[in-house]
């Protein structure tokens, strides 16, 4: 039996799906959570290890925190191909148990040789980042191929959400594990997390959808083109696109110009940020609760477009922000609340969107051509914040452009064809199917 048809035989609970099916994205779900709480204490780690133990300065701590980036933003596309030609689930244990050797260097490093180098750090985030991309496009590909699209936007929202709480726990836990036992064992325990993750990811039984076959391949070059054209043929996808693009851009500026504002625009202390950040991710975890609620109560596409809209406002709070006082930081934890709820509305529905309106040989080019996009964003939005942030007008007028970026993008899609979606079903798989050939 098929994935698809597996997850097609509603029973009325748990979204319908079969039980061999709910196993698999549960170990799926768990996998993701167990790395993902690794990957923060990482996060925070590493560039802590590259400032105290190194003391790297400004331009070499912007090359280790874009550096990431950059390598995923080369491989997405290439990845996208072969995830389409090959079954998924080994790729997704290959790129875990490669990113435990490539994080067990570090702490192996610092016990045979006294300590990392900065050029070992920037290979390490370059190759992790390249993997991450590829699980992410891989692990989504996966999903749109194992559960039917009517129950697919709940599960990505559970996924989302329990991300979230992983994002919390271990932006908490990382600060304590590298005080603790220092910057490399923590590190350490992140690659345990990826071996952990693989370990549940092999145990997956449901069979995935069949691919091409060798014969029936076009050209590396021609299969990219086709997928890219695929994506953006379908009149329903080009808003989502963009508006991922824009998102990369909020997050972008976000990321270049945030912690300068509140560190010294705001006066903030490193505990009180840590703790601001962190309620991002109970956010995001209540955002995997209600996305089905709020989006079958406003629709689809309208919940996009509003979601994009509060996801904006809430980061125009920030640069509104009294400085560091009671009210200073409740605005900044509203920021949290609505920015990283509302954004998994936003990236369940289109993740889910991508999956109805594509067929499953498509899904990973789909996902990469999305990644790709979203990463470029990122990109220019760190060129333009600290642009922005090394002018007169400061960090704080970043965020403000971000945030207005956002609910500009979010009225977009409000006025587009999308917005007048209002369900997921309401798209014809038949005229979908021969839009993406």
């Amino acid at each position: 039996m098929t994935a698809q048809k597996r997850g097609s035989n509603a029973n009325g609970r748990r979204h319908g799906l079969h039980p061999s099916v709910r196993s698999d994205v549960n170990l799926l779900i768990g996998a993701q959570a167990i790395s993902t709480f690794g990957s923060f204490i990482t996060r925070a780690a590493l560039p802590l290890l590259a400032i105290i133990g190194l003391g790297i300065n400004a331009a070499e701590a912007a090359a280790l925190a874009a550096v990431d980036l950059i390598a995923g933003a080369l491989v997405s596309q290439f990845a996208g191909v072969w995830i389409d030609r090959l079954p998924r689930k080994p790729v997704l244990i290959a790129t875990d148990l490669l990113r435990a050797l490539l994080l067990g260097s570090i702490p192996l490093a610092a016990t045979l040789f006294g300590g990392v180098t900065l050029p070992h750090l920037i290979a390490v985030s370059s190759l992790c980042g390249m993997c991450a991309t590829t699980f992410d496009i891989a692990e989504r590909s996966y999903f749109a191929g194992l559960v039917d699209s009517s129950a697919l936007r709940a599960v990505l929202a559970r996924t989302l959400g329990i991300r979230g709480a992983a994002e919390f726990f271990g932006f908490g836990s990382a600060g304590l594990l590298v005080g603790a036992f220092g910057g490399p064992a923590a590190i350490g325990i992140d690659a345990l997390t990826y071996i952990a993750s693989a370990v549940l990811i092999g145990f997956l039984r449901v069979a995935e959808p069949k691919l091409p076959s060798v014969s029936a391949r076009g050209s590396f070059l021609r299969e990219l083109s086709d997928g890219l054209k695929a994506t953006w043929s379908v009149v329903i996808m080009r808003p989502l696109l963009i508006s991922t693009f824009v998102i990369g851009l909020y997050f972008g500026l976000f990321r270049s110009s945030y912690l300068l504002f509140v560190s010294n625009g705001l006066g903030l202390g490193p505990e009180a940020i840590g703790f601001v950040i962190a309620t991002g991710g109970i956010a995001a975890l209540l955002g995997g609760v209600f996305t089905e609620r709020f989006s079958r109560f406003l629709g689809v596409g309208r919940a996009i477009a509003v979601s994009l809209m509060i996801v904006g406002f809430g980061l125009i709070l920030v640069p509104l922000a009294p400085g560091a006082t009671a009210v200073g930081i409740a605005m900044l934890i509203g920021h949290q609340l609505l920015s990283d709820g509302f954004e998994t509305v936003w990236e369940a529905n289109q993740a889910a969107i991508r999956g109805r309106v594509l067929p499953a040989n498509f899904q990973g080019r789909a996902n990469a051509a999305n990644d790709g996009v979203a990463i470029l964003g990122r990109l220019l939005g760190i060129i333009v914040g600290g642009l922005i942030g090394s002018s007169v007008a400061g960090s704080g007028a970043a965020l403000l452009v971000g945030g207005c970026a956002s609910i500009a993008i979010g009225i977009f899609v409000g006025a587009s064809r999308l917005g007048s979606i209002t369900s997921i079903a309401q798209i014809p798989a038949s005229v979908v199917r021969r839009s993406a050939k």
